[in-house]
């Protein structure tokens, strides 16, 4: 870590390694009934605001399945809405907030402490009247490529990304070599970055996996026929979802109809959200079948379905919601406006909506649809004819 650079910059590229550190803690604890922290040796100078400093800690953590203790140190307090430090390593950087700092971004200052400390877990403990900030001695081994999905995981729609994957390797001793707009690691892993700001470069592809555009490539003529058919069958369709019961009720010119829906996105604010990442919705019966997507993409390395956020425009020219028809296995997108007034992005499924067999004219209509230019053209045809069973 270069302690010369300033802190917020720093703390923004060691994001991945956070991520990846806290995602192996959360692993080795599992799911935590009990906590227990002993602090050691004498608080005497805990009092009119003076702190023992690096005060010892055993931390004893407790699940269901079994109970591992660790070791730890006091980093910090929270008292009286202030933050104050309680370590000696914040003296190698300079420019770090000090005890003065109020608390109103506690995340950020938590970053910091793991930080200063070589990226341990944090933790936060009642101690008395106050808070303790807590870091864990624990040092996972930390596989390159899973850990930059976990930090896709973590990363906001403006935020970096070749920093933070540049400051990963650097952590595991990892050396890389760039070719615009690839980097070559030396674990065998390529990355693929797309430029969104001057300042800002989006991950678009981790090899090995499986690039977005080849599950495009299978989903681009299904997809296009089965929209081609509900616009064509349910003129003027509007939909209205019920997010309890996973249902949508679809309006049209000549009729009503009522289908199961799976909410996989959500629109605001010129940004693009998961379902399985959004807030308020994410724990709702129609998002539930959206977590797969997340799933799917760890699995198969596509940051495009693991990344939680995207600015709108990318998502749209990446055409991230046809990832998930192939995927979930239901062919029929649509957008309804939901009860905050944000735009919804849902895939309806009902027997009035399954394709009929194919017919000539309808073959051809589809056919004749031009792909995006970064899909292979034959491949998407070939795929189409495989999954309708006709000639290409």
């Amino acid at each position: 870590m270069d302690k010369t650079a300033p802190i917020s910059s720093t703390a923004q590229d060691a994001r991945f390694i956070q991520a990846g550190v806290n995602a192996a803690f959360q692993d080795r604890i599992g799911e935590a009934t009990d906590v227990e922290f002993n602090f050691l040796g004498p608080s005497a100078g805990d009092s009119e605001g003076s702190y023992a400093t690096d005060q010892l800690v055993e931390v004893r953590v407790s699940s269901a399945q079994h109970v591992a203790d660790f070791r730890g140190v006091r980093l910090a307090v929270i008292a009286a809405g202030t933050w104050h430090w309680t370590t000696a390593a914040t003296e190698h950087f300079a420019d770090l907030p000090q005890s003065s700092t109020a608390t109103a971004d506690i995340d950020r200052m938590v970053a910091y402490a793991s930080l200063i400390v070589g990226t341990m877990p944090v933790l936060r403990a009642q101690q008395g009247e106050h808070v303790a900030i807590v870091a864990v001695d624990f040092h996972p081994y930390l596989d390159f490529r899973q850990t930059l999905l976990r930090g896709l995981q973590h990363s906001s729609a403006e935020a970096d990304e070749k920093g933070p994957a540049l400051a990963l390797a650097r952590y595991l001793d990892m050396e890389s070599t760039e070719e615009e707009p690839y980097l070559h690691f030396s674990d065998g892993t390529t990355v693929r970055f797309e430029q969104a700001s001057p300042e800002v470069h989006k991950i678009s592809g981790i090899t090995p996996g499986l690039a977005a555009a080849r599950v495009l490539e299978d989903a681009f003529y299904l997809s296009t026929e089965n929209q081609m058919f509900f616009q064509g069958s349910f003129p003027d369709a509007t939909v209205e979802l019920d997010v309890d019961k996973a249902t949508a009720t679809v309006s049209y010119r000549g009729g009503q109809m009522t289908a199961n829906a799976v909410l996989i996105a959500t629109i605001s604010d010129e940004e693009f959200t998961w379902a399985w990442a959004d807030p308020q919705l994410k724990d709702t019966t129609a998002a539930r079948l959206a977590g797969n997507l997340a799933r799917f993409g760890i699995d198969e390395a596509v940051p495009e379905l693991v990344r939680p956020h995207l600015p709108l425009q990318l998502a749209r020219e990446h055409q991230l919601p046809h990832l998930a028809l192939p995927i979930l296995g239901i062919w029929t997108l649509a957008g309804t406006t939901l009860a905050d007034a944000r735009v919804g992005l849902v895939l309806l499924d009902a027997p009035q909506l399954h394709l009929p067999e194919p017919t000539p004219a309808a073959t051809d209509a589809t056919l004749a649809v031009p792909p995006p230019s970064w899909i292979n053209a034959d491949r998407a045809r070939a795929a189409y004819g495989s999954f309708r069973g006709v000639e290409v």
